[in-house]
C-alpha cells in the first residue's frame, strides 16, 4: 500500500479539511519547522489518530453548495427506480447524469458511475441497456440523437475516464456498453450515424452544430475506449465500417467549418484503426519471413537478422508479452539476442512503422539495462553448473559489471506484507572487512557504504537438485540497528536483508519457495545504483503503447520516405497545435512587451518564423534578440517544435518566455497543466524557481530529489498531505485494506503449513492431500475399522512412517507409479525405502499445492494493492490537474508515468532534450498532448548509455543501434530519404569572451554571434593570456593501482600542474570560490585531483560525479586516499596555507557532468598523452563542444597537443590557438604589480620558484601596519592583508617596561608572562612564580598557603587555602555530616551540602541518600539484600541465583522463584547402614554411620572422613595438612592430635571441617534419631514435623550447610530446605497475584474510557444515507478490539491458578514422590513405611495455603464480572440509541445473558470453598460480585420475558447469600467495615423493582468495597506465625509478638503481648530461616 494510506481516515467533502497538520493528526507530533497548519485537537476535542483505538466517524458540516449538490444527486438517483424505457425518464436520466459530472462536485462525480454499475432494480444497468436498444421512432431524430449524445457525453466524460480510483467501475460500464465482442455498442453507434445522416437528408433541424460536434467527438472517444478496454471487440468485422461511417458523418456536417473538431475526430479514429490493425497482425503467423525492405535505399548494414522465435521462454515477437526482467532460461541461453537497428531502411519483422519504432527502442533500452548484467550472470551460472563450489568464491569475476558479492547466501524466511507482497529474508556472510568488527563499527560501515539502498536490484544464485537457479529481487528494507536481530549488524558473521520479488508470476514464486524449502546456500549479487523503479515504468509504458499501437505525433517522429528526387532534402511543414486551430485563436504577447511599448502584440498560429515584419516588431517591443524571436514564433506556431540553443544563447530564458505566453492562454485553450520535463534535478529546480519569481504559484514539483528551499512547499508529497480523499475513496480504501488483511492471514496459514512440511511429514499436514489424490491409501490409515473398533495409541500413519529409510534416492516416474499401485493394495506391504519415496512424493506434491495457493493469494493481493494505490493516486491526480505547471525530471516521469498519463496535459516542454534518450521521450508523449516543444542542443552531450560497446554510436558495434542518439538529434540531423525537422536556432551568445567562442564558432556553429557585452569581459588577473594550451609530453599513468576500473585514465603530472595553477589564480584575491572550475574527462583523474588539492581547498562534487566515482570503484569519502599525492603536491609550497583561507569551495567535475553550467575561469586537465595518439572520450565533437564552451573570462587547457591533433576538431582548435600564440610548453604568468616582468612556468614546481606568492620574485614594496617592510615576495593586496611580520618584536609592555616575549612582530603582544618571585600579598604571605601582568593587581593573586578557619554557622574548623573565602554562599563546609539517617546508617554527605539555608535564612537539613548496602536478611532465604539502603521499605524479592542443590543437579531459577524438589532416589549409602530409599529432597530414612571411611586418598593414606561422605583430598592428617585447625570444639583439640578412628571428621561446603561428635551436637542430630544411651550409637528414627527451625550453619563462618556436601545431616537439612522452597512458592504467588490485580485495574480503566467511542452518537452515513449494517459492524469491530486486553488478562489468571494449584506445591510433589518410593521399597517394615508417609502427608497439609489459590479464583471472578458488566452496558446503550439492523451484537465468548448463568454458578462454588478454608473476607467479596451480576441480569432490560423467572431466582439467591455474608462479617478481618457497608448497598439494590435502573452512586459504593486486592506477605527479616486457621503472617523487628491483632483473612486472634503469642497461634517455622 502507499505511504499515504493513512489519509483515508481524515475529513471528507470538498474544500479540503480542517487545516490540521497531517503529521500531527496522524502521529500526535510534527517535526517540521515553521509548519503553517494547526497543531490543535479537532473541534470535538478528539486526540490524534494514534491515541484513539476506536472513534466514531465524524460528519463534516456541509456547505450550502454541498447540500444543493446532494439534493440534486438524490433527485437524479430516484430516476433509476423509474421505468427505463420511458422516453422522458431516459432524457432526464442522462441529461441529469451529464449535468452532475459537469457540476464538479467530486463526491457525486465518483458516486455516479458506481450507481450506474449496479445490477438491480434501482441501478443503471437497465437504463443503459434500454437506451442502447432505442431507435428513431416516427422520424423523431432529435429525441434519439439528444438522448444518445447525453449518454455518450456521460460515458466519455473526462472525470470518469481519468479517475484512477473508479477504473474498475468504468471498465464494467464499457463491458456492458460493448456486449459480446463489442457488437451492442457498434450497432448502437451505427444507428446513431445513420440517424445523423438521415436527419441531414430529410432536412431535420438539429439543435446546433456544437451539439453535433460534441456527439461525433463522443462517438469516436467511446469507440476507442471500448476497443482499448475490450480486446475482443477489436476483432469485430464491423468496426472499420463504423469508423468510415463516423468519418463520413463528420465530413458531411463539419468538414468545412471546424478544422479543430475534424482533426480531433480524425485522430481518434486513426487510433481505432491502429488498434484494429495490430489486433489483426497478431493473428498472423509468428514464423513469417522478415521483410527485406525497399530496394531503392541500399545500406551498408548487415541483413542477417536474428528474429525472435521462441528459442527460450522470453524470446517473444510481441514485446507486450515479454517479461521485463531476464528469466533464468533467457540468461542461460546461448542464443543471440534480437537487437533491431534504428535505421528505418533496415530490415525488421514488423512492418507497421509505429510498432517497429516502439519495439526497437524497447529492446534496445532493455539491452542497455540488462545486456552486460545477463552476460555476467550467465558466466556465474555456467561456472556454478560446472563446479558447484564456485559459488563459495568470495570474488567471482563478473566482467565489467559492477557488483557487490556476498557468499553463503540463502533464503532464510519468507513472509507476506500487505503493501510489498512476498518478502524474502536473505541471509549471507558478512563482507570480510567487517565480519569480526563490533556492532557499532558495522552499523557505521553499512550506513556509509550506501549498499543495499532501498529499491536497488539484487540477484540470488544457488544450485538445487543439480540445477542452477536464479531470481531477481529488490531491497525493501535495510536494518542497521544492532538491537534488531534480523538486520545487518546484530550477528557477528551473518547479515540479513529483506527483499521483494521483482516479478511475482507463478514460476518465480515457486522458485522462491523452493529456495526457502531447499535452504541451499548460494551467492547474492548486488547491482549498485540499478533501481528498477527508474526504468521498469518506462519499459511498461512502451509495452502499453505497443498494445494500443498509438504514438502521438507519429507523422513527425517516424517520418515517411520522400517521394520526390532522392537527393533533394525536404523539410516538414508543421501545423500549429490542435487547440490553436480553433477559429479566431491568437497568442497574446503582452506579457513579454517592454514597459512603455504598445501592448497590442499577437502571434497568429499560422504565422511564419521567417516573417520579417513580425520578427522586427517582436525584437523592437521585447527584450528578445533576433534568434530568440524566431524561436518563440516557431515554438508557438508548430505543434512539434525544436529549438536548438548553442552554449550561452539563453535557452532557459527563452523557455521561460514561452511559458509566460502559454500560461496567459491556459484557461481559454483548456490546456490543463503545462508539463516541464528536464534531464537533471538542477536544471528543473532552476527553471521552476524562475517561474515562482514571475508569479506562478500553482506549481507542483514531482519527485523527491529537489534541493531547492523555495520549492519545498510545492512538492507533490507535501501538497498531498494537506488534501483529503472523498467519502467514496475512504470507503473503498477501507474495503481494500480489509481484503489485504484477510490475504495476509491466509498467507500466514500457508507459510505455517509449509514450515510444518519442512520440519516433519506429519499426518495433519498430509491428510488432506492424501484423501483427495490417494483415497484408497487414505482409507488404510483410518483410526476406526469396519467393525467400529478404534485404534489406540499413536495414529496409524505415524506408526507406519516409523519404518522408513532416512535417505531415499529419487525414483523414476515408472517406479513411482508402481509404488503407488502397490500402496493402493496394501500400504503396509511397502518396504522402508518405498515408504520413504512415497512420503517424499506426498510432501513434494503438498508443497506444490500450497505454493500454488500462495501464488493465487499473492496475485489477488497484488491486484487489490494496485486498486488501493489507484485510490491513493487519484488524490494526487486531482492535485496535479488543478495545477498550472507540473515539473518533473525524465527519471521522475518514468516513476510516475501511470499517474501522469491520467492528467490532461496538452502542452509539454522538454528542456535539455539533446540529453534525453528516445525511449524516455516516447514515454513522455502523454495521451492528451497536442503541443510538444523540445529545447536542447544536439551538438552538445548525448544521452548516456550503460552499454557503450553495443549501443553507442561512438563504438563500432553501437553504430548499428545508436541508442545514445536523442530524438532531438535524430530528427534535427534527418534520416536518409526522409524529410528534415525544422529547427529554430538561437544565435547570440552572452557567456564567452570572443577568443573562447571562436573555438566553437569556427568548428560547429557557423551562425553563432557574440553579444556586445562579451567584448567587455576583463582579462584574467595573474595570467598573461586569457586562453592558453599548456603543451607537455608527460605520458598518462599506464596503470592505476587505486581503481578497479582499468578504463579510467589519469595523469599525475597534470594533477600537480592544475593544483599549482589554481593556487596561483586564487592568490590574486580577485576571484570568488565559485568563479573557478576544474574539468577533466575521466573519473580516474577526478580522483587524483581531489586527492592532490584537498589539502588546500574544500572540494565540491556534484551528485552525478560522486555516483560516477562510486561506479568506477573509487572511495568517495576516503580522506586518506592518495595521501602521498597530497604530500608531493605540497613539496613546491613555500608555506602551507590554511584550508578555506584561499577558497572555501572549489568545483571539480567531469566534462559529462558539467553541461549547462559555467564559470569565469575553466582549467582543463585533458589527461591523455601517449605515443599511439589515442584520445579516448574527447574524440567526439559533442564532448569537445561542451568542454570549450564553459568558460566566461578565461580557459586553460593542459594536455599533449600531439596526442589530440589526431582528432579533426582538436586539430582545428589547436591551429586556431597556435595562430594567436596560445599554445606552448610554457605558461606565461603576469604580475599585476610588475607587468613588465617575464614569468614562465613549465613544471608544477616552477610556481614556487618564480611566483611563490602569486606575483613575481620581486620583494613586496608595501610596508606592513607595524612599520616593518613586508618580508614576502610580491603578492596581491588580499595576501598582503593577511601576511604576518616575521621580524622580532621591538615593542615593550607599557605597565612594566618588560620586552614583548612573542617571537615575531606579526603576533599580538598579549600579556607580560615574565615570572616574578617573592611577591608580597595583602594577607602577609609571599608567593613565587607569579606572571608579571598579575602583579598589577596583587589583590587578585590567590594565596595558596593552607590555614585553619572556622566555618560560620556550623562552627567546624577546616583547613583551606588562605585565599578561600569561607563566608561566601558558594563555599560548602567539607566536614563529613555523619548524622544518623532513618535507616540507622550515618549520612555520607558533607556538612555544607546537607545543611542549607531557605529563603528566610533558616538552616534546613537535606541529607544525602544512604550509600550503604541494605544487608537485611530476605524472609525466604539466607541471602542478604544487596540493594542500596532503601529506608526500611520492603526489600522485595531476592534476585540472587537459587542456592538449592543436590547430588543430581542445581536449581537454575532465581532465589525468589519456587523450584521443584528433587524426586530422584537418594544417593546416600554406605556398606554399614545400607541405602536411603527416600526421594532426594525428603528426610532420609536410614541411620547415620559412625565408622571411619576405609577409602584411600590420592596420597595413599586412609580417608579422615566418616563413612558415606565424599573423601576430602586436602585434609590428610598423616601428610600434615591443616594440622593447626581445631575441628574438635568440645575438647578444643588440634587436628594433628585427634584420633580419627574414634571421631572422624566431616568437611562442609565452605571448606571448614569438624569432628562428627562436634557437629552432631551442634546440629542436634539426636532430635531426629533415637540412640543407645550406653553406646551412643543411633538405633532408629524420630518423626518430628518441626524438624528444623532453619538451615543449620557452619559454626565458624555461619555459611549454610549444603545437603549435597554433608549427607549425614540430610534428615534435618532436607526438611529445612523444603520449607524454604514452600515459603518462596507462597510469597512469589502473592506477588504475582498483586501484579494481576494491578492489571485488572488498568483494564477496567481502559474499558470505561473507551466505552463511549464504541457506540456512535448516530448511524454511520454513506452517501448521505444511514447504513445500519455498517453501524453495527463498526460497533462489533470496536467491541472486538476492546476485548483483547480482558481476554489476555483472563488467560493470565487461569494460568496463574493452574500454577498455584495444590498439585504444583513443592511439599505435595515431595509427598507424592515419597509415597511412590515407599510403595516400591521392601527393605523397611510396614511400621516405618507408615511413619514416613504420615510425616510426608502432614508436611504437605501443613504447607497448604489456599489464600493464593482461592485469591486467584476470586480475581478471575472479578475479570469476568468486569467483562459481563461492560457487555451489559454496551448492549443497553445500543438498544437505547435505537439502532435497528439485521446484524446482531457480537461479544467475544457469547452474549452477556449466556455468560451470566455459568458465572453465578462459579461464584457460588468459590463462596463455599472460601468458607471451608476459613477465608471469610474472600467469601464476602465473591458474594458481592454474585449480587452485582444477578442484579444486572434483571435490570439491563435485555433479558427476555421468559428469563424473568430465572432473573428472580438469581436475585433471591443473591439476597440469601448476602445474609450469610453479613454473618461472616462478625469475624474481624481486614476491610470488614467497608465490605459490610457494600453488603447493605447491595441488598438495597436488589430490593428495587425488577427493571429499575441502579444509580451510578449506588454502584460506586459497592465498587469501592470490592476494590480490595491481596496484600503482599512481607519479604524482610523477622519470624513467621500462623493463626488458628493456618493462615501465615510475619512479625518484624525482634520477631516476637508485642501487640494483639486479628488475622487479616479470617479475623482469628493473632499477635500477643510481652513476647508471648495468644492461644491458637503457632510458629510457622517452615516459613523462616
Amino acid at each position: 500500500m502507499s505511504g499515504r494510506g493513512g489519509r483515508g481516515g481524515r475529513g471528507g467533502g470538498r474544500g479540503g479539511g480542517s487545516n490540521i497538520c497531517f503529521s500531527f493528526q496522524k502521529t500526535g507530533a510534527c517535526n517540521r519547522d515553521n509548519c503553517r497548519f494547526s497543531h490543535e485537537l479537532n473541534p470535538n476535542g478528539a486526540a490524534p489518530q494514534h491515541a484513539r483505538k476506536a472513534v466514531a466517524p465524524a460528519r463534516a458540516k456541509e456547505t450550502e453548495e454541498q447540500q444543493e449538490a446532494r439534493k440534486s444527486y438524490s433527485s437524479w438517483k430516484r430516476r433509476l427506480g423509474e421505468t427505463p424505457t420511458n422516453a422522458t425518464t431516459m432524457r432526464r436520466l442522462w441529461e441529469g447524469a451529464f449535468d452532475i459530472l459537469e457540476a464538479g462536485d467530486r463526491d457525486w462525480r465518483q458516486q455516479l458511475p458506481q450507481d450506474l454499475d449496479k445490477d438491480d432494480d434501482d441501478s443503471g444497468h437497465p437504463h443503459l441497456l434500454a437506451l442502447l436498444r432505442t431507435k428513431v421512432v416516427n422520424a423523431d431524430y432529435n429525441t434519439f440523437i439528444s438522448n444518445a449524445r447525453n449518454f455518450l457525453l456521460t460515458l466519455t466524460h473526462s472525470s470518469l475516464l481519468r479517475c484512477i480510483a473508479l477504473d474498475t467501475h468504468i471498465g464494467s460500464l464499457y463491458n456492458l456498453f460493448g456486449g459480446v465482442n463489442g457488437q451492442r455498442a457498434i450497432l448502437f453507434l451505427q444507428r446513431l450515424c445513420d440517424a445523423l445522416q438521415a436527419a441531414r437528408a430529410d432536412g431535420a433541424v438539429l439543435t446546433s452544430t456544437a451539439d453535433v460536434e460534441a456527439t461525433l467527438i463522443a462517438m469516436s472517444v467511446a469507440l476507442f475506449e471500448l476497443l482499448k478496454r475490450e480486446r475482443r471487440a477489436r476483432f469485430n468485422e464491423e468496426v472499420l465500417g463504423l469508423v468510415d461511417s463516423i468519418h463520413a458523418v463528420s465530413n458531411a456536417f463539419i468538414g468545412g467549418t471546424s478544422s479543430n473538431c475534424v482533426a480531433r475526430i480524425s485522430n481518434r479514429l486513426d487510433d481505432v484503426r491502429a488498434l484494429v490493425a495490430r489486433a489483426r497482425d497478431m493473428l498472423a503467423s509468428d514464423n513469417q519471413d522478415v521483410d527485406s525492405g525497399d530496394d531503392d535505399n541500399t545500406s551498408f548494414y548487415p541483413r542477417d537478422l536474428v528474429v525472435p522465435s521462441g528459442r527460450y521462454d522470453n524470446d517473444k515477437k510481441d514485446i507486450a508479452k515479454m517479461v521485463l526482467f531476464p528469466t533464468r532460461d533467457e540468461i542461460m541461453s546461448d542464443a543471440d539476442e534480437f537487437l533491431p537497428y534504428t535505421d528505418p531502411n533496415q530490415s525488421h519483422f514488423l512492418e507497421d512503422p509505429v510498432q517497429r519504432h516502439i519495439d526497437t527502442y524497447f529492446r534496445l533500452l532493455r539491452h542497455d539495462i540488462f545486456g552486460e548484467m545477463k552476460s555476467a550472470l550467465a558466466g556465474v551460472m555456467h561456472m556454478a553448473k560446472e563446479d558447484i563450489t564456485a559459488l563459495s568464491n568470495p570474488r567471482i569475476n563478473c566482467g565489467d559489471m559492477r557488483t557487490n558479492q556476498y557468499s553463503n547466501a540463502r533464503v532464510s524466511y519468507v513472509t507476506f506484507d500487505t503493501r510489498r507482497g512476498l518478502q524474502a529474508q536473505v541471509e549471507f556472510l558478512q563482507p570480510g572487512p567487517i565480519r569480526k568488527q563490533i556492532a557499532s563499527v558495522k552499523e557505521m560501515w553499512w550506513e556509509e557504504s550506501r549498499r543495499f539502498e532501498e529499491g536497488s536490484l539484487i540477484s540470488l544464485i544457488w544450485v538445487q537438485d543439480g540445477e542452477v537457479q536464479h531470481i531477481f529481487l529488490t531491497v525493501s528494507q535495510k536494518i542497521t540497528d544492532p538491537t534488531k536481530e534480523y538486520g545487518l549488524t546484530h550477528h557477528s558473521d551473518m547479515g540479513f536483508i529483506t527483499a521483494s520479488l521483482v516479478t511475482q508470476d507463478r514460476p518465480t514464486v515457486k522458485m522462491l519457495m523452493t529456495a526457502l524449502t531447499g535452504m541451499t546456500p548460494g551467492i547474492l549479487l548486488e547491482f549498485p545504483k540499478v533501481m528498477p523503479a527508474t526504468f521498469a515504468p518506462i519499459l511498461e509504458s512502451l509495452k502499453a503503447m505497443q498494445r494500443l499501437n498509438r504514438l502521438p505525433f507519429r507523422q513527425w517522429i517516424i517520418p515517411e520516405k520522400c517521394t520526390g528526387p532522392t537527393r533533394v532534402r525536404t523539410t516538414h511543414k508543421i501545423p500549429p497545435a490542435l487547440y490553436a486551430r480553433a477559429h479566431g485563436f491568437k497568442y497574446p504577447l503582452k506579457t513579454l512587451v517592454t514597459k512603455g511599448e504598445d501592448e497590442s502584440l499577437w502571434v497568429d498560429p499560422t504565422s511564419s518564423c521567417d516573417d520579417e515584419a513580425l520578427l522586427n516588431n517582436l525584437e523592437a517591443k521585447t527584450q528578445l534578440d533576433r534568434g530568440q524571436c524566431r524561436a518563440l514564433v516557431a515554438a508557438l506556431t508548430r505543434e512539434f517544435a525544436f529549438i536548438q540553443g548553442p552554449p550561452g544563447t539563453g535557452k532557459s530564458y527563452l523557455g521561460l518566455q514561452i511559458m509566460r505566453v502559454l500560461l496567459d492562454i491556459k484557461v481559454k485553450a483548456d490546456l490543463g497543466p503545462i508539463l516541464i520535463v528536464c534531464y537533471t534535478n538542477h536544471a528543473l529546480d532552476q527553471f521552476l524557481e524562475h517561474l515562482l519569481a514571475i508569479g506562478v504559484k500553482k506549481l507542483i514539483r514531482v519527485g523527491g530529489f529537489s534541493k531547492s528551499k523555495k520549492l519545498e512547499h510545492h512538492n507533490l508529497r507535501t501538497v498531498s498531505e494537506t488534501e483529503t480523499k472523498t467519502k467514496l475513496e475512504k470507503y473503498m480504501a477501507a474495503i481494500k485494506y480489509r481484503v489485504l488483511k484477510s490475504k495476509e492471514k491466509e498467507a500466514k496459514s500457508i507459510f505455517a503449513g509449509l514450515q510444518g512440511l519442512r520440519k516433519r511429514a506429519e499426518w495433519d499436514n498430509l491428510k488432506v492431500h492424501i484423501r483427495k489424490e490417494y483415497p484408497r491409501i487414505y482409507a488404510q490409515f483410518r483410526r476406526t475399522d469396519d467393525q467400529g473398533f478404534q485404534t489406540a495409541g499413536r495414529h496409524p500413519f505415524d506408526v507406519w512412517r516409523t519404518i522408513t529409510s532416512p535417505l531415499c534416492a529419487p525414483a523414476s516416474a515408472a517406479a513411482l507409479e508402481q509404488i503407488v499401485q502397490k500402496a493402493n493394495g496394501n500400504v503396509y506391504f511397502l518396504s522402508a525405502q518405498e515408504r520413504g519415496i512415497l512420503i517424499s512424493l506426498w510432501v513434494k506434491e503438498t508443497q506444490g499445492n500450497k505454493i500454488g495457493e500462495l501464488y493465487q493469494i499473492v496475485n489477488d493481493a497484488e491486484k487489490t494493492q494496485r486498486e488501493l494505490t489507484n485510490i491513493h493516486e487519484e488524490l494526487n491526480r486531482r492535485i496535479l490537474e488543478e495545477a498550472d505547471v507540473i515539473g518533473v525530471t525524465t527519471s521522475g516521469l518514468a516513476k510516475r508515468i501511470t499517474l501522469l498519463q491520467q492528467v490532461k496535459c496538452k502542452v509539454i516542454i522538454c528542456e535539455e532534450a539533446g540529453e534525453v534518450m528516445e525511449p524516455h521521450m516516447l514515454s513522455a508523449m502523454l495521451p492528451d498532448v497536442e503541443h510538444l516543444i523540445q529545447i536542447g542542443d544536439h551538438e552538445q552531450l548525448r544521452p548516456s548509455v550503460s552499454n557503450f560497446r553495443d549501443l553507442s554510436l561512438e563504438s563500432e558495434r553501437g553504430k548499428l543501434h545508436q541508442l545514445d542518439r536523442s530524438q532531438f538529434e535524430r530528427l534535427s540531423m534527418g534520416e536518409p530519404g526522409r524529410p528534415l525537422m525544422p529547427v529554430a536556432q538561437l544565435n547570440v551568445q552572452r557567456r564567452m569572451r570572443p577568443q573562447i567562442s571562436s573555438l566553437i564558432r569556427e568548428t560547429i556553429y557557423e551562425k553563432l554571434k557574440d553579444h556586445p557585452s562579451t567584448t567587455a569581459f576583463p582579462d584574467v588577473v595573474g595570467m598573461r593570456r586569457d586562453v592558453f594550451w599548456l603543451d607537455h609530453k608527460k605520458f598518462e599513468n599506464q596503470k592505476d593501482t587505486d581503481t578497479q576500473n582499468t578504463k579510467s585514465k589519469s595523469n599525475l603530472w597534470e594533477a600537480k600542474m592544475v593544483h599549482a595553477l589554481v593556487r596561483h589564480i586564487v592568490r590574486q584575491g580577485v576571484y570568488n570560490p565559485d568563479d573557478i572550475a576544474v574539468l577533466t574527462p575521466y573519473t580516474g583523474q577526478l580522483q587524483k585531483l581531489r586527492a592532490t588539492m584537498r589539502s588546500d581547498f574544500e572540494i565540491c562534487l556534484s551528485d552525478r560525479d560522486r555516483e560516477a566515482l562510486e561506479k568506477d570503484g573509487f572511495a568517495v569519502d576516503d580522506d586518506s586516499t592518495n595521501q602521498n599525492l597530497a604530500s608531493d603536491a605540497q613539496g613546491y609550497q613555500s608555506k602551507p596555507l590554511e584550508k578555506k583561507q584561499l577558497s572555501e569551495l572549489l568545483r571539480i567535475a567531469t566534462v559529462d557532468n558539467f553541461q549547462g553550467e559555467e564559470a569565469k575561469i575553466i582549467i582543463v586537465s585533458l589527461v591523455r598523452s601517449n605515443e599511439k595518439q589515442n584520445v579516448g572520450f574527447l574524440k567526439t565533437t559533442n564532448r569537445i563542444n561542451v568542454l570549450l564552451s564553459r568558460a566566461q573570462h578565461g580557459m586553460y587547457l593542459i594536455g599533449n597537443a600531439d596526442t589530440y591533433s589526431s582528432v579533426e576538431m582538436w586539430q582545428k582548435v589547436i591551429s586556431m590557438l597556435r595562430a594567436t600564440d596560445s599554445v606552448g610548453n610554457a605558461l606565461a604568468l603576469c604580475c599585476p604589480r610588475h607587468p613588465e616582468t617575464v614569468i614562465e612556468i613549465q613544471q608544477p614546481d616552477d610556481f614556487a620558484k618564480v611566483s611563490p606568492e602569486g606575483g613575481c620574485r620581486e620583494a613586496c614594496a608595501n610596508r606592513l601596519d607595524c612599520g616593518h617592510r613586508c618580508g614576502a615576495r610580491c603578492h596581491s593586496e588580499a595576501m598582503h592583508a593577511v601576511f604576518q611580520c616575521e621580524q622580532p618584536c621591538q615593542r615593550r609592555h607599557q605597565a612594566c617596561d618588560h620586552p614583548c616575549q612573542k617571537d615575531t612582530c606579526g603576533e599580538s603582544c598579549g600579556k607580560c608572562m615574565i615570572t616574578m618571585n617573592d611577591v608580597q600579598l595583602p594577607c602577609g604571605h609571599t608567593k613565587n612564580g607569579v606572571a608579571c601582568h598579575l602583579t598589577l593587581d596583587v589583590s587578585s593573586i590567590p594565596c595558596d598557603v593552607k590555614i585553619s578557619k572556622l566555618v560560620p554557622g556550623c562552627g567546624h574548623a577546616v583547613v583551606v587555602k588562605c585565599s578561600s573565602d569561607i563566608t561566601k554562599g558558594s563555599f560548602k563546609c567539607p566536614t563529613p555530616c555523619k548524622t544518623p539517617l532513618s535507616c540507622g546508617h550515618p549520612c555520607p554527605g558533607i556538612c555544607g551540602r546537607c545543611n542549607t539555608k531557605d529563603m528566610y535564612g533558616q538552616t534546613v537539613a537535606n541529607h544525602h541518600w544512604c550509600t550503604k548496602k541494605c544487608g537485611r536478611k530476605h524472609g525466604t532465604c539466607s541471602h542478604d539484600c544487596p540493594r542500596l539502603c532503601h529506608d526500611g521499605t520492603d526489600c522485595g524479592l531476592c534476585q540472587e541465583p537459587c542456592a538449592v542443590r543436590c547430588k543430581h543437579n542445581k536449581c537454575p531459577q532465581k532465589c525468589h522463584e519456587p523450584c521443584a524438589p528433587c524426586v530422584e532416589p537418594c544417593v546416600w549409602s554406605c556398606e554399614h547402614q545400607g541405602d536411603c530409599t527416600m526421594p532426594c529432597s525428603a528426610p532420609c530414612n536410614r541411620l547415620p554411620c559412625d565408622e571411619r571411611c576405609t577409602k584411600l586418598l590420592p596420597c595413599g593414606h586412609q580417608c579422615p572422613s566418616i563413612c558415606g561422605e565424599e573423601c576430602p583430598i586436602d585434609c590428610c592428617q598423616h601428610c600434615g595438612m591443616k594440622s593447626g585447625e581445631q575441628p574438635d570444639m568440645i575438647m578444643m583439640s588440634r587436628y594433628a592430635d585427634i584420633d580419627l578412628d574414634e571421631t572422624p571428621i566431616v568437611v562442609l561446603g565452605c571448606g571448614h571441617f569438624f569432628t562428627t561428635e562436634t557437629l552432631d551436637g551442634l546440629i542436634a542430630l539426636k532430635d531426629v534419631y533415637s540412640h543407645d544411651e550406653k553406646t551412643g550409637g543411633f538405633t532408629g528414627l524420630i518423626e518430628n514435623t518441626e524438624l528444623a527451625t532453619s538451615v543449620p550453619q557452619c559454626p565458624n563462618c555461619r555459611w549454610p550447610i549444603k545437603q549435597y556436601v554433608a549427607q549425614r545431616y540430610n534428615r534435618l537439612l532436607n526438611r529445612a530446605v523444603i520449607d524454604e522452597i514452600s515459603k518462596r512458592f507462597i510469597v512469589n504467588g502473592q506477588q504475582e497475584l498483586q501484579q494481576l490485580e494491578d492489571r485488572l485495574n488498568d483494564v477496567k480503566g481502559e474499558l470505561e474510557e473507551s466505552r463511549k467511542s464504541v457506540i456512535p452518537e448516530s448511524s454511520v452515513q454513506v452517501r448521505g444515507e444511514e447504513a445500519p449494517e455498517l453501524t453495527m459492524q463498526y460497533i462489533n469491530d470496536g467491541i472486538r478490539n476492546r476485548s483483547e486486553d480482558a481476554i489476555s488478562l483472563t488467560n493470565a489468571v487461569k494460568s496463574f491458578r493452574l500454577r498455584m494449584d495444590m498439585q504444583h506445591q513443592p511439599t505435595y510433589k515431595l509427598h507424592q514422590a515419597t509415597v511412590h518410593a515407599i510403595s516400591r521399597s521392601t527393605a523397611l517394615d510396614v511400621g516405618l513405611a507408615n511413619l514416613a508417609i504420615e510425616s510426608s502427608a502432614k508436611s504437605a497439609n501443613r504447607d497448604r495455603d489456599q489464600r493464593i489459590t482461592l485469591g486467584g479464583s476470586l480475581l478471575e471472578i472479578k475479570v469476568r464480572s468486569l467483562v459481563i458488566e461492560d457487555s451489559f452496558d454496551i448492549a443497553r446503550a445500543v438498544k437505547a440509541n435505537g439502532f435497528v439492523t439485521s446484524l446482531p451484537l457480537k461479544f467475544p465468548g457469547g452474549s452477556p445473558e449466556k455468560k451470566t448463568e455459568q458465572f453465578l454458578r462459579d461464584c457460588k462454588k468459590l463462596i463455599q470453598d472460601c468458607i471451608d478454608e476459613s477465608l471469610p473476607r474472600l467469601a464476602v467479596e465473591a458474594t458481592l460480585y454474585y449480587a452485582r451480576i444477578a442484579q444486572l441480569f434483571g435490570s439491563s432490560g435485555l433479558a427476555k420475558d421468559t428469563d424473568r423467572t430465572r432473573a428472580t431466582e438469581y436475585r433471591n439467591t443473591a439476597k440469601r447469600s448476602l445474609e450469610k455474608a453479613e454473618k461472616l462479617c462478625e469475624n474481624s478481618f481486614r476491610g470488614r467495615d467497608t465490605l459490610r457497608q457494600a453488603i447493605t448497598s447491595a441488598v438495597k439494590m436488589l430490593n428495587k423493582e425488577f427493571y429499575a435502573v441502579v444509580t451510578k452512586e449506588e454502584i460506586e459504593d459497592i465498587k469501592q468495597a470490592m476494590v480490595s486486592g491481596p496484600r503482599g506477605i512481607a519479604t524482610h527479616s523477622g519470624h513467621w506465625y500462623k493463626c488458628m486457621n493456618g493462615h501465615p503472617f510475619a512479625i518484624g523487628e525482634c520477631g516476637m509478638p508485642m501487640q494483639l491483632a486479628r488475622c487479616p483473612e479470617c479475623g482469628a486472634p493473632v499477635g500477643g503481648q510481652g513476647h508471648t503469642a495468644v492461644a491458637g497461634v503457632s510458629r510457622a517455622t517452615e516459613m523462616e530461616n
